[in-house]
């Protein structure tokens, strides 16, 4: 009678192999969906904050600073407070959320002392949203 010569490591190491490989596989998919690698390694995350370059002449974040300054006298500001006057955009940031949300540090004038102030406004755009594509999040003094 003839015995199997067949190794019995063979197929567990084939397999051992693979599992590490399938591993090592969905790590860097792991990797590759939560980090963006920048010229010097690690880079931001996906969804993170971004700079707005020129944040002070783009016409897309000045007119949104406008619109978070004429919210605030519409629907936040209480009777004791006076009105504010937007004067422009000092910087911002944007996020990809489920629509584009915006971080404005605007400048504004108390209209009744004229003093000059600072508030970061949080603005949601989406523009899939017929009635209402824009809207006012969040509208604070600036600690900056």
């Amino acid at each position: 009678m003839a015995s199997a010569s067949s190794s019995p490591s063979s197929p567990h190491i084939s397999n051992s192999f693979l599992i590490v490989a399938l591993l090592a596989a969905s790590l860097a998919a792991a990797e590759a969906v939560y980090h963006i690698h920048g010229p010097r390694g690690w880079g931001k995350k996906v969804g993170g904050w971004t700079d707005i370059p020129d944040a002070e002449s783009d016409l897309e974040t000045l007119d949104l600073g406008r619109f978070s300054v004429d919210e605030y006298n519409r629907r936040l500001r209480t009777a004791k407070d006076a009105p504010l006057s937007f004067v422009g955009v000092l910087s911002a940031q944007r996020q990809v959320v489920s629509g584009i949300k915006y971080r404005i540090r605007v400048a504004v004038v108390d209209t009744i002392t004229r003093g000059r102030r600072a508030f970061v406004a949080i603005v949601v755009v989406r523009p899939w949203v017929e009635d209402n594509p824009r809207e006012l999040l969040s509208f604070s003094p600036s600690l900056e």
